[in-house]
């Protein structure tokens, strides 16, 4: 091929490669031109999607909201009735739910009441109510540890004292329940430091009642004719009849806490404080402390009315003794009332036993020193649990404090 051929050559190749090049580029852009009218169409059909969800999505209530709680009646008059009334919505707010799980203070043999409440809730909804009993000593680590590994191991905690209640709202473990209490009717069936020992610094509250109860001073009129008004009283006549036998008096001192139910009571009897009100911390350097403190080591110490077990003593020990006949004289909660009319747990002292009013220290205080705490054992729901056992915890809680419940604790 002369040299003439050759550039034909190269300039035909040329021409081809451009026209090659000028095809594919055209049909690259249309490629591109259907990839991005592709995207465009599925991005649209995704945004129309979620536009259409999302008053669905927005809009659904959880299965806790589900429940009007004050229908078909207010609260106060749902629960203060004496048949319980359970509120509309429940059933669609619990569906799936089969059990929740409860911790309870102690074992389950002195809280008869509790049992009696938990097999009610259970005809009355389906849901298995599953009461765990806790010891003392070690519940509140127990609770703690379980919030704070976020477990959704139990639906709902107990608490014993409010300081344990205000701990767990500071940990900020709680299920919120304002909505059960969105009634001003119904704090009118409980006495006025409920609202406010319920209500958390922020305003919520987390907490429900359990049980409400105060102490009494319970004795046997076959040993004591003639109940002691005074806590003075208490100490002269737990002397004259103490025997081999029976002790005179018992307290608690051994369990956690239980030493302050004593003390807090006398404390009290005197006119005054076991908190300080500006610092809110617990003083018993007191006048009225010391001679709190120092009665019921005489007591024991001195007068050997009272046995140096009560070291050992929680407040269930000590209501023991005197169910066994083993004492003459206890002041503890008035639930007790159950444990000592039933002729199994208390068989040494039917028809020998008596309630009197909680002593005032001595004969120069005012009677309105017949003093004793006002206590309140609640619930609270762990918020880590799902919807629908929050919705079945609520409902429990709500039927827990209901005048129906609260009639077994009597």
């Amino acid at each position: 091929m002369n040299e003439r051929g050759r550039k034909e050559v190269r300039r035909t190749r040329k021409v081809s490669l451009r026209f090659v090049l000028s095809v594919n580029q055209c049909k690259g852009v249309a490629h591109m031109k259907r990839l991005h009218w592709a995207a465009l169409v599925t991005l649209v059909a995704a945004l129309g999607l979620a536009i259409a969800a999302v008053p669905t999505w927005a809009g659904a209530k959880k299965s806790y909201e589900q429940i009007n709680w004050n229908k078909p009646k207010p609260i106060g008059e749902r629960i203060g009735s004496q048949k319980y009334v359970l509120p509309e919505g429940w059933k669609e707010a619990v569906k799936g739910v089969t059990k929740i799980k409860v911790s309870n203070f102690g074992a389950l043999e002195h809280d008869p009441a509790t049992v009696q409440n938990a097999k009610a809730f259970e005809e009355l909804t389906g849901i298995k109510v599953e009461v765990l009993a806790w010891a003392e000593p070690p519940i509140v680590a127990k609770t703690v540890s379980i919030f704070a590994a976020k477990s959704a191991a139990v639906d709902i905690m107990c608490y014993d004292h409010p300081t344990t209640y205000m701990q767990m709202v500071a940990g900020g473990w709680l299920h919120p329940i304002d909505a059960i209490w969105n009634d001003p009717g119904v704090w009118k069936l409980y006495a006025p430091p409920t609202k406010k020992g319920l209500t958390a610094p922020d305003g919520h509250i987390y907490g429900s009642i359990g049980q409400v109860k105060t102490m009494m001073l319970f004795y046997r009129p076959s040993v004591v004719s003639k109940p002691p008004a005074t806590w003075t009283e208490v100490q002269e006549t737990a002397k004259k009849v103490t025997t081999d036998k029976m002790w005179g008096y018992v307290f608690s001192a051994g369990g956690e806490m239980d030493i302050v139910y004593p003390l807090r009571d006398m404390i009290y009897s005197q006119g005054g404080r076991m908190v300080e009100l500006k610092k809110q911390r617990i003083a018993i350097n007191t006048p009225e402390g010391k001679n709190a403190w120092k009665m019921l080591t005489d007591m024991v110490m001195t007068d050997k009315s009272a046995p140096s077990s009560v070291l050992e003593y929680s407040w269930m020990a000590a209501s023991d003794m005197f169910a066994m006949g083993k004492a003459a004289m206890v002041v503890t909660h008035t639930v007790d009332a159950n444990r000592f009319q039933d002729p199994k747990k208390a068989p040494n002292i039917q028809n020998d036993w008596a309630v009197a009013p909680p002593p005032k220290w001595d004969a120069s205080k005012p009677d309105e020193y017949h003093a004793s705490y006002f206590d309140i054992d609640g619930y609270m729901i762990n918020k880590y649990i799902s919807d629908p056992q929050k919705a079945a915890s609520m409902l429990f809680l709500d039927y827990m404090r209901s005048y129906e419940a609260h009639y077994r604790e009597l």
